[in-house]
C-alpha cells in the first residue's frame, strides 16, 4: 500500500487546496517535506490522522486529546477551519446569512459560501488489498461543514462508492482495511518523542504497549476469539439445572459487572474532572492576564505571544535543567581524564586479584575436603600398613600438585561484579558520545535561558500599576480559582485510589468465576456446543503460545540485529528478551557479556535508537504494507548515527517513508547528500501573510531554497 495524493483543502494553516502528489518508480523510497517552525509540518501530519480517524485520532495523538479535554471534539474540529476563511465569512457574508444557513441550509445562491465554510483533507491509496474487490486506487475525504456543524467521511474504490464501505461503516472499513488505529502511532510518529518508549516503566505504560504489540502481531484477534468461546460457556452455565451452583455463578457474575461498571464510570468520571481540571487552568491562566492588563497598556494578542513564549522556554529550561542534571553527577568523571582510565584499570586488576584469590581459596578448600575423606577411606581398606602409607603418599602428592598458592598482591578496593559492571557502563558513556551531547545541550539551555530570561523582563515590564480595587477584585477571584484547582486535584487522586482498589477487587472475581465455571454442569442441549467450545479454546490456548513464543523470538532477533546495525559499538546489544506476564510487556536488552543494559543509563540517542529499532521490529513483523511519517527525524543523533539512520533504517522501514526534517539544524547539507539517493521528490512548506502552502522542489535546490 502507498499513498498517491494528500490534498488540503482550507484545514488550519493552509488556504485553499494544497496538494502533494508522491511519484511511484526509481526505487526511491524516501519523500521530504519540510519547512521553518510554525509553517505547519505538525499541521500537515496532524491532519492525516483526522482524515482517517476522526474523534478516534484522540487515542493516537496527545495533542489532539489535550485539545479534546479543553471543549470537546466539536469545538476542536470547529477550530480548524482556516483563519482566512473565517476572515471572508465575517466580511463577505451577513450574520442573517449565515444563521439561516445554519437554520435551513444551503440554497442555490447561498452555495459559493461552502468555498469559506468548509474544509476537507484527502488521502488516495494505490496497491490497496481488498479481499474478493478489485481496487487500483481508494480515495479517502472527510470534511466538515462549521455552519452545519456536520461532518462527513467519504470513501472512493476506483472512484466509485462501493457497498462494502456502506455496509460495514467508513470508520471500521478504515480501521480493518487501511490501519487499525490502535497500531497508527508506529506508523506515525515523532522521532523525539518515541524516546519515551526507553522509559516505558509504570504498569499503564507496560499495559498500553502490550496492547499495541498483540494488535501488531496479529495477536489480539485470536485473544478475542478466545474470549467469546469463554463467555458462551458462562452462557450455558447460567441456564444449567445445577441450581446452587449456577446461582453462585450468576452472583459473581453480577457483581463482576457491577464492579465493571462501576469502574467503567469512575474512569468517565476521572476524565470529566480532568477536562474541568484543565477549563478551571485556562480561567486562572486568564485571571492572571487580567492582571497583566490591569497593569500596562499591552494589546492581548501581544501579551499572549509572549506568555506563550515564556511557557514554552519555562518547560524547555525546566526539561534543560534535569538533563543537565544527570550529565553533571558524571561531569567529575570526564573532567578526571586520565586518572578515570587509571581508575578502572584500577578497580579490574583489583577485581581480578580478587576473583584469583577466591578462585584459589575456593579449590584449596575443596581439595582439602577430599583429602580428609579418602584419609578416613584409606583407614576402613584392609590392607597393610606399608601399602596403606603408600598409597596416603601417593594421594597426598596428587593433591599437592593441584593446590596453589594464593597471590601476595593487596588490592587497592574490595570490588564485586555488580560494581564494576557499572563503573564499566558510566566509563563506556562517557568515553564515547558524552562529550558531543552535554556540548548541544548546554548550547541549547544556555539559548533558551537567554530568550526565557528576555521575555520574562518583558511581560514584567507590563505591570507597572499600583494595586488598585479592580486588581485587588481580580485576585481574590484568582485566589478562589486557585483553591478550586487544588480541591479538584485531591479529588482526581482519590478516584485514582478507588480505581485501583476496584480493579483489584475484580481481578479476584474473575479468578472466582474461572474456578466456578469449571463446576458447574451443563444441561444435555448445550453439552455437545460446549464440548467444541471447550476443544477450540484449548486448540486456541495451544496455537496462541505457539504463536506468541514465535513471534517473541523474532521480535528479539529483530530489535537485536537492528539496534546493532544502527549503534556505533559493534555486537553493542547480546541478547533482547522480551517479556509478557498477562496484560504487561517489558523488553529487557543483555550486553555481549550477559549483563542487563539499563535503558535510563543509555545516552538520549541510544534511546531513540532503541525507540526506533522496536518500532521497525514491530513493523516489519506486523506484514503491514502502511507508509511511514516521521517528524523530527535526526534531532538526537550525532553525525554517525544519523548516517546509519539515513543508509539503513530509512530505506528499509517501508516501500513509502515520509520525513519532516528542519533544514540546517535536523537534516544538514551533508546528511542531505547522504540521503539524496534514496530520496523520490522533496517538498517545501512556506508561508506568506499567515498562511502556508506546499511547493515541490528539486532535491538539488531544498537547501538554497
Amino acid at each position: 500500500m502507498r499513498i498517491k495524493t494528500i490534498e488540503l483543502n482550507n484545514y488550519r494553516l493552509y488556504n485553499g487546496i494544497n496538494k502533494v502528489v508522491f511519484p511511484n518508480g526509481n526505487n526511491k523510497n524516501l519523500y521530504l517535506i519540510s519547512g521553518e517552525n510554525g509553517f505547519g509540518k505538525t499541521t500537515f501530519l496532524h491532519s492525516l490522522l483526522w482524515c482517517l480517524y476522526g474523534r478516534l485520532m484522540a487515542d493516537i495523538d496527545e495533542t489532539f486529546r489535550k485539545e479534546m479535554s479543553n471543549g470537546g471534539y466539536n469545538n476542536s474540529i470547529f477550530n480548524n477551519l482556516s483563519q482566512i476563511c473565517r476572515q471572508k465569512l465575517q466580511t463577505e457574508v451577513t450574520q442573517s446569512t449565515l444563521e439561516c444557513i445554519k437554520k435551513k441550509g444551503y440554497s442555490v445562491d447561498t452555495e459559493f459560501i461552502k468555498k469559506w465554510s468548509c474544509y476537507a483533507v484527502s488521502l488516495e491509496f494505490a496497491d490497496v488489498f481488498i479481499p474478493s474487490i478489485p481496487c487500483h486506487s481508494l480515495k479517502i475525504t472527510r470534511s466538515y461543514d462549521i455552519l452545519l456543524d456536520e461532518e462527513k467521511v467519504e470513501i472512493l474504490i476506483d472512484n466509485k462508492p462501493n457497498e462494502l464501505t456502506v455496509g460495514i461503516g467508513n470508520e471500521i472499513f478504515i480501521n480493518d482495511f487501511i490501519l487499525n488505529k490502535d497500531i497508527a502511532r508506529f506508523f506515525f510518529f515523532d522521532s523525539e518523542k518515541i524516546v519515551s518508549l526507553a522509559e516505558t516503566n509504570t504498569v499503564e505504560e507496560k499495559r498500553k504497549l502490550c496492547s499495541a504489540y498483540n494488535e501488531v502481531l496479529g495477536v489480539k484477534k485470536y485473544e478475542e476469539l478466545k474470549k467469546n468461546l469463554e463467555n458462551m460457556r458462562l452462557r450455558f452455565r447460567r441456564k444449567s439445572t445445577d441450581i446452587e451452583s449456577r446461582n453462585q455463578l450468576s452472583e459473581l457474575l453480577t457483581r463482576q459487572k457491577k464492579i465493571s461498571i462501576i469502574t467503567t464510570e469512575q474512569e468517565q468520571q476521572t476524565v470529566n474532572l480532568d477536562n474541568q481540571l484543565l477549563l478551571l487552568k485556562k480561567a486562572d491562566e486568564n485571571l492572571q492576564m487580567q492582571l497583566l492588563r490591569e497593569g500596562s497598556g499591552i494589546t492581548i494578542d501581544e501579551l499572549n505571544r509572549q506568555r506563550a513564549l515564556l511557557e514554552t522556554t519555562q518547560k524547555k529550561d525546566a526539561d534543560y535543567k534535569q538533563q543537565l542534571k544527570q550529565f553533571l553527577e558524571y561531569a567529575p568523571f570526564a573532567i578526571s581524564g586520565k586518572l578515570l582510565k587509571q581508575t578502572k584499570e584500577q578497580l579490574e586488576c583489583d577485581f581480578n586479584i580478587l576473583r584469583s584469590q577466591n578462585d584459589v581459596r575456593n579449590q584449596n578448600f575443596l581439595l582439602g575436603n577430599i583429602n580428609v575423606e579418602m584419609q578416613q577411606a584409606f583407614n576402613n581398606i584392609p590392607i597393610s600398613a606399608e601399602n596403606k602409607k603408600k598409597l596416603v603418599d601417593s594421594f597426598n602428592n596428587i593433591v599437592s600438585k593441584y593446590q596453589n598458592q594464593a597471590t601476595n598482591e593487596i588490592p587497592l578496593l574490595s570490588v564485586n561484579k555488580e560494581y564494576l559492571d557499572e563503573f564499566l557502563s558510566v566509563y563506556s558513556n562517557i568515553t564515547t558520545t558524552y562529550k558531543i551531547e552535554f556540548e548541544h545541550l548546554a548550547d541549547d539551555y544556555r539559548k533558551n535561558k537567554q530568550v526565557m530570561e528576555r521575555t520574562a523582563r518583558n511581560i514584567s515590564n507590563m505591570h507597572g500599576k499600583e494595586n488598585d480595587n479592580v486588581i485587588k477584585s481580580i485576585r481574590k477571584q484568582k485566589n478562589e480559582s486557585e483553591r478550586k484547582i487544588l480541591e479538584l486535584e485531591r479529588h482526581i487522586r482519590q478516584l485514582h485510589e478507588e480505581r485501583g482498589a476496584a480493579n483489584k477487587e475484580l481481578a479476584v472475581v474473575n479468578r472466582q468465576v474461572l474456578e466456578l465455571s469449571k463446576k458447574v454442569s451443563v444441561d444435555d442441549s448445550d453439552s455437545k456446543k460446549d464440548k467444541v467450545a471447550e476443544q477450540l479454546i484449548s486448540e486456541l490456548n495451544t496455537f496462541l503460545v505457539s504463536l506468541k513464543t514465535e513471534k517473541k523470538t523474532s521480535l528479539e532477533r529483530r530489535i537485536k540485529t537492528t539496534m546493532n546495525n544502527l549503534m556505533h559499538k559493534i555486537d553493542f546489544i547480546g541478547e533482547v528478551d522480551v517479556v509478557i506476564v498477562d496484560d504487561m510487556i517489558d523488553i529487557n536488552l543483555y550486553a555481549s557479556d550477559g549483563n542487563m543494559i539499563k535503558k535510563e543509563m543509555l545516552s538520549k540517542g541510544e534511546q531513540q535508537l532503541y525507540a526506533t529499532s522496536l518500532l521497525k521490529a514491530l513493523v516489519e513483523e506486523s506484514n503491514i504494507q502502511f507508509p511511514v511519517f516521521i517528524d523530527s527525524p535526526l534531532q538526537k543523533f550525532d553525525k554517525s548515527h544519523a548516517n546509519k539512520i539515513i543508509t539503513e533504517f530509512y530505506p528499509t522501514v517501508s516501500k513509502q517513508v515520509v520525513l519532516f526534517p528542519l533544514l540546517h539544524k535536523e537534516l544538514t547539507e551533508i546528511e542531505l547528500e547522504t540521503m539524496k539517493p534514496y530520496v523520490n521528490s522533496a517538498y517545501l512548506l512556506k508561508n506568506e501573510n499567515s498562511y502556508s502552502y506546499i511547493q515541490q522542489v528539486d532535491i538539488n535546490d531544498l537547501m538554497k531554497e
